[in-house]
């Protein structure tokens, strides 16, 4: 037995009440293990893949998810962030961080880095990408001031700690078949890189009014659900406020209620939070402008967004005298006019089934010539050609996708998946382009200066909006 851990049949030193065989002991005997795999953990695919295998291992994810809310503790918390802290060093060789830019059609996600906006946006746009690239959501101990760390303070974490651990879970099979790449911000190896973009979207928010629709975003509504880890005393009193001629019979129902769906809520945990320290809420959107086309250019993607601030402020990095603009416009205006469908609320077994059988790949195959033509340079008079074929193009293009969606009902059919207000959306897929390609001043300049050191792809000449608001043209 290692000095200082209790016996088998002790109570757990972590404060859990169980015996030790049954709490941590399993943690305790892994970790060797698993400090060898983060180590030898070299590429970003090995990464990913020992993050999964962490998670797996430290949650217990091969239980029921019940039983995984349950034994969410500050021990297995802290054990998971240790685990990330080895697996990323702040030594890392940025290069590491992010692959080479290639031929895949890689489109990066730049919209509200919540884990249900990110699974749900992965499972929409899965089948008009060779790859989706997430920036990994989970914090990286080894760069935050002890006072907000897992590490040191693992029981404020459980809420957002079971959230990502949910979520990224039901991403497990995606990530392991490289459909789904995870990357951690470039600047948490490379703090000039960091401050550089820092600085640079500071100066282009100067004069800027912040805008409501972050208001209205998956924060207010994940801030709404958490009421329901309110205490009992708490609803019961908002009860006899709001209602003071209920019963007690009623109070008694109305109480029995909020337990059962806060009981029946995956992602909140066991317990109230009375019974809790307070809890980690943060907002992510992923990267920022200027970090998310600093990637796109390190790593060969084109940035998509269903989020409308940020889809205007893409449209913003598109140089104003750039006359491709115009000349690819009316291809832009075609996509516009068409009603394309995406995977919305389906489980991830059924999105990821339909990916690995190849629906969509005939589109596919066009945006990937797109991206390539319109990412070669081509002069104006060249493009004016280019942009009327893409156009001309489209329309089988898109009809060949219709057949694939026809197919892909027969398959909601066969998983007994309702296909009315659910499983598929109706929107618009609402591409912008630059021959010069999207840019913020000043990336430019830092790319220039680490072109010595690392592969970029030349420019930006495309990036994607989706939205299901707008069903149609107009």
């Amino acid at each position: 037995m290692t000095v200082g851990r209790p016996g088998r049949n002790e109570p757990c030193s972590c404060g859990s009440g169980k015996k030790y065989k049954k709490c941590c002991l399993p943690l305790d005997e892994g970790r060797d293990e698993r400090s060898i795999l983060a180590a030898s953990s070299r590429t970003l695919a090995d990464k990913n893949m020992a993050l999964l295998a962490g998670m797996v291992e430290i949650f217990g994810l091969d239980r029921q998810w019940d039983k995984v809310k349950h034994d969410m503790t500050d021990a297995r918390i802290r054990e998971f962030y240790e685990f990330v802290a080895r697996l990323w060093p702040v030594d890392t060789d940025p290069r590491v961080a992010l692959p080479p830019p290639d031929s895949t059609l890689r489109a990066l996600y730049l919209g509200e880095n919540e884990p249900e906006l990110m699974l749900e946006n992965v499972f929409r746009f899965c089948l008009y990408a060779d790859q989706i690239v997430l920036v990994n959501p989970f914090d990286n101990p080894n760069l935050m001031a002890e006072e907000f760390n897992p590490v040191y303070h693992p029981g404020e974490w459980r809420v957002q700690t079971l959230r990502l651990v949910y979520h990224l879970a039901l991403l497990g099979p995606w990530i392991e078949a490289g459909l789904v790449l995870l990357i951690p911000d470039p600047g948490d190896f490379n703090r000039e890189l960091r401050v550089n973009t820092w600085n640079l979207a500071m100066k282009r928010f100067e004069n800027r009014v912040p805008s409501e629709e972050v208001e209205s975003s998956a924060v207010a509504r994940r801030s709404r659900s958490s009421l329901l880890l309110a205490p009992t005393r708490y609803w019961e009193a908002k009860m006899r406020q709001v209602y003071p001629e209920a019963s007690e019979g009623e109070v008694k129902k109305f109480l029995e209620y909020i337990e059962r769906e806060r009981a029946n809520d995956p992602l909140l945990p066991a317990g109230t939070l009375d019974k809790m320290p307070g809890q980690m809420m943060a907002m992510r959107m992923g990267a920022n402008l200027e970090m998310g086309l600093y990637i796109c250019q390190a790593i060969g993607a084109f940035p998509y967004t269903n989020v409308p601030f940020r889809w205007r402020e893409i449209l913003s990095a598109r140089d104003k005298l750039d006359s491709t603009s115009e000349i690819w416009s009316p291809l832009t205006h075609a996509f516009q006019q068409l009603k394309f469908k995406f995977l919305d609320k389906v489980n991830s077994k059924f999105a990821y089934e339909i990916r690995d059988q190849g629906r969509l790949e005939g589109f596919r195959a066009y945006l990937r010539k797109l991206w390539n033509e319109v990412g070669g340079g081509p002069d104006a008079s060249k493009s004016e050609g280019l942009a009327r074929d893409f156009r001309d193009r489209l329309s089988q293009a898109y009809q060949e996708a219709q057949a694939d969606w026809e197919a892909i009902d027969r398959e909601l059919i066969k998983w007994a998946i309702a296909t009315v207000g659910g499983a598929i959306a109706v929107g618009i897929f609402s591409p912008a382009f630059s021959g010069v390609g999207f840019t913020v001043a000043g990336v430019g300049e830092i790319i220039q200066r680490e072109m010595k050191r690392r592969e970029f792809r030349r420019k930006v000449p495309m990036s994607v909006f989706i939205d299901l608001e707008r069903q149609g043209p107009g």
